[in-house]
């Protein structure tokens, strides 16, 4: 079936074969065998093109949905085009572009920047940068952001990625319908202004303090009240928790579980380890740091300074099991790997700790207080 000749001014065909068949002198007719191809193999092309802007600004050209809070574009797998690439306008209101959408408090999207056909624009559009997540209440004079997305065939997965304070979900197969990428979003005010969004260039989420909370900095007090919001949304971190190799109860390792508490010296975590021993699991192993007590020592502390012990747990007992033997645990259930290192030995980084060189990835981490064996009593180690 021999294709209609484009016209110098009218109807535009996508991805610039167009543009080339006439910067190139291609005849009117586009009958030939050798030139269909070429333009099915553009069409095919997997790599991002660009949408056309008479068709997105004006509308002529594209199908319009509706967004409606709760419901699946269930209608957009009737968009889908093996040979050629169809582009959807999605309209969402401007009341639901808020972070109390339930479908963003609920993670509802899977995938990273292609996502399944269930995942919730609005959380799509936050994931991607086009739209803040710390946004409670959208702007006073918006009416609406209007989405170009491309329809695409169901992808074998779909993987997760924390972008822009959203973490996506991830689905190992096929979903069932389509799945789509959004390829322009174009604020619309009351009074008619259109204002086209960009996304995160970085993707990375906002970096929050792990050494001193935003609440213990000098600041100055003023009466905007969002910018008070501001500063306490800052130090709102989430708070995962995984089993440990017990199957017990752990906090995720983070930066924040092991960083200093506050500037004060009774708040560093060095100084925390007077009274407490910290516990660190990898998928396979559990590791103890304790503080080596300053009686048992060879009496060189006062020129060295404190010292530290850092053993591999030869079994993974429970927490009750642990107390009972008492923390620091015993030198016969542990393999003492430093018996004296110092507190600058260590170097803390967000995956886990380089010690002597060596880079030690953590899963899970926990604090616990230091105690005798229970035949002897109880009570902080001295």
């Amino acid at each position: 079936m021999k294709r209609a000749a484009p016209e110098p001014e009218g109807g535009h065909l996508q991805n610039g074969v167009k543009a080339q068949a006439i910067d190139h002198g291609y005849p009117s007719e586009t009958g030939n065998s050798e030139e269909d191809e070429r333009a099915r193999a553009m069409r095919r092309s997997s790599r991002p093109k660009p949408v056309p802007r008479r068709a997105m600004t004006r509308g002529e050209h594209l199908p319009v949905l509706y967004y409606k809070e709760g419901e699946r574009l269930s209608e957009l797998s009737n968009y889908v085009r093996e040979w050629e690439d169809q582009l959807v306008e999605v309209r969402i209101p401007a009341a639901s572009l808020t972070n109390g959408n339930r479908q963003v408090r609920a993670r509802q999207l899977w995938g990273n920047e292609i996502y399944t056909q269930d995942s919730d624009l609005v959380a799509v559009i936050m994931h991607l940068g086009y739209y803040n997540h710390s946004i409670a209440s959208p702007p006073a004079g918006a009416l609406e952001i209007r989405a170009v997305i491309q329809p695409l065939a169901p992808q074998k997965a779909y993987s997760s990625c924390p972008r822009n304070s959203i973490r996506s979900r991830a689905w190992g197969t096929a979903s069932e319908g389509c799945s789509y990428r959004v390829e322009r979003c174009i604020l619309v005010s009351k009074n008619g202004t259109q204002t086209e969004l960009e996304p995160s260039p970085d993707g990375a989420a906002t970096v929050v303090p792990t050494f001193a909370p935003a609440q213990h900095e000098r600041a100055m007090n003023t009466r905007s009240a969002s910018a008070a919001h501001d500063r306490r949304a800052r130090t709102v971190q989430e708070i995962t928790l995984q089993y440990n190799l017990c199957n017990e109860p752990w906090l995720k390792y983070t930066m924040t579980a092991v960083s200093d508490r506050g500037l004060k010296p009774s708040q560093w975590t060095s100084s925390r380890l007077h009274s407490e021993a910290l516990f660190l699991e990898t998928h396979q192993r559990r590791y103890e740091l304790s503080r080596v007590d300053p009686g048992a020592s060879s009496g060189n502390d006062a020129t060295h300074g404190e010292t530290y012990r850092w053993a591999l747990c030869k079994e993974a007992l429970p927490m009750t099991e642990m107390r009972r033997l008492g923390i620091p645990l015993p030198a016969k259930h542990v393999d003492v790997l430093h018996a004296s290192l110092s507190w600058e030995d260590f170097q803390w980084c967000n995956i886990g700790v380089i010690l002597k060189g060596k880079a030690i990835p953590f899963a899970r981490v926990h604090w616990t207080t230091c105690c005798r064996p229970r035949g002897e009593g109880h009570g902080s180690a001295p």
